[in-house]
């Protein structure tokens, strides 16, 4: 969700050897894909909490306005998620992989049975905001767990199956280039939230490394402008 998630080093080394003109036999890359599990885990913990935020809401119409944009902006996280693997990530493991181009078309099928437990989320999310009432909160509650229970599935295949495969076949130029589609593609309001989710599920030391790999410009606006946002924003949410 960053311009790149991989350490600096790790990207350093591969373009380095990457200088060596296309010496690389597709197949045979090591590139760290690390930052799938970060962007997994940020999905499903903000997608687990609906149920106790949505509850604990009631009518307030404020607190309901917060919380309904926070889910806003996750559904469209996971959206341009799936629309930068489809993109970039599927296709490239389709045709590079013959001996896993199967289990790789299966699981990337998934992602349909996502659009309609999506499209539950957003309007439930719309007409909860419009009228807050328990039977409106419900309902939210009750797509985004359809959400949940389509996604959690996919993403531990994706992790045991489409990972490992994608490290030996997806170049670390290519991986990272998934990151800077997934921000030019978001369309809600809060496009720092993601970024803010997935930094937090990180240790330090990967963190620090985000970090300094990012563009000057972009570490300057994320320290003074996105993450103060994000931090207000998302204290607010799980207060």
């Amino acid at each position: 969700m960053l311009t790149s998630l991989r350490r600096p080093d790790r990207a350093r080394n591969s373009r380095d050897q990457g200088e060596q003109a296309m010496t690389t036999t597709l197949g045979t890359y090591d590139t760290d894909v690390s930052d799938m599990y970060a962007i997994h885990k940020a999905l499903l913990g903000g997608l687990d909490a609906a149920p106790r935020y949505i509850t604990e809401a009631g009518e307030n119409a404020a607190r309901v306005e917060l919380i309904g944009s926070f889910y806003e902006n996750l559904i469209e996280f996971l959206h341009v998620h799936h629309s930068s693997e489809d993109a970039v990530l599927y296709p490239l493991l389709e045709e590079r992989c013959a001996e896993g181009r199967a289990a790789v078309e299966r699981i990337n099928d998934q992602h349909k049975t996502l659009y309609a437990p999506m499209d539950a989320g957003r309007s439930t999310n719309a007409a909860w905001r419009a009228a807050p009432s328990s039977d409106n909160a419900q309902a939210f509650i009750d797509a985004l767990g359809s959400i949940v229970d389509a996604l959690r599935p996919h993403l531990a295949d994706e992790e045991n199956v489409v990972l490992p495969i994608a490290a030996k076949w997806i170049s670390p130029e290519e991986w990272g280039s998934m990151a800077g589609h997934s921000m030019m593609s978001f369309h809600a309001d809060k496009p720092w939230l993601m970024m803010g989710l997935v930094l937090e599920q990180l240790d330090q030391e990967h963190r620090a490394g985000v970090l300094a790999g990012m563009p000057p410009e972009m570490r300057t606006m994320w320290a003074e402008h996105m993450e103060p946002a994000f931090t207000a924003f998302i204290t607010e949410v799980r207060r």
